[in-house]
């Protein structure tokens, strides 16, 4: 593909959940939406507090409340709202998000996106999705990201482990054999640079040294 613009997304795995380590669900959350743990929080903390992401001009998150907590201190550093699209979710869930009324009361600069690339009213159809149906559903969102992205842009995408190849590939355009595993550790960054009619380059993959800092 052909790009018209520079502009940049750093793609970013939610921070340790609750669910990573083995911790008890929290009540108030569904058993599959696990928030985050602890260690987890402050692994946010810390993204928000580098500078990898002093520059981010948009912010992207999935509609699990992991990847809502984990973009939070960097919306609220930067006074940006965090665009909620369920094409973001991660693979093989039951949900299609977390509550809403948690969202507006805990997270009031989470907002669902209003010119949502899934196809289905705003809402992921759940169930056994293809390898195919995966790369599609990647490939739609990177679509909806050069859409939106303007020139000198920096999106923040936060997603999930499960996911993080299939989106990476597509940012890439490139098509690996689904055995192909991306190192993907809670809370890294990826970094792809778009620019004006060259290839896509990635820039840097699975970084955390923003968490060695304040763990």
């Amino acid at each position: 593909m052909a790009y018209e613009k520079d502009f940049m997304i750093s793609f970013v795995r939610h921070a340790q959940s609750r669910g990573n380590v083995g911790l008890p669900y929290e009540h108030m959350y569904h058993k599959d939406d696990p928030p985050l743990s602890p260690e987890g929080i402050i692994q946010a903390r810390c993204l928000a507090e580098s500078k990898i992401t002093d520059t981010v001009t948009k912010i992207y998150a999935g509609t699990l409340i992991r990847t809502v907590q984990t973009a939070y201190p960097t919306a609220e550093k930067l006074s940006k709202e965090i665009i909620l699209l369920p094409d973001l979710m991660e693979v093989d869930t039951t949900i299609a998000g977390t509550d809403h009324e948690i969202l507006k009361r805990d997270y009031p600069l989470a907002v669902p996106c209003t010119s949502e690339p899934t196809p289905t009213g705003g809402k992921l159809l759940l169930g056994d999705e293809s390898t195919e149906d995966k790369a599609a559903r990647a490939k739609r969102c990177m679509d909806y990201f050069y859409s939106v992205a303007e020139a000198g842009d920096h999106l923040m995408v936060v997603s999930h482990g499960s996911y993080f190849g299939f989106l990476i590939r597509a940012a890439l355009g490139i098509s690996l054999p689904e055995s192909f595993c991306w190192q993907v550790d809670n809370c890294c960054v990826t970094r792809v640079i778009f620019r004006k009619d060259g290839l896509p380059k990635l820039s840097f993959a699975n970084f955390t040294g923003h968490l060695d800092s304040c763990l």
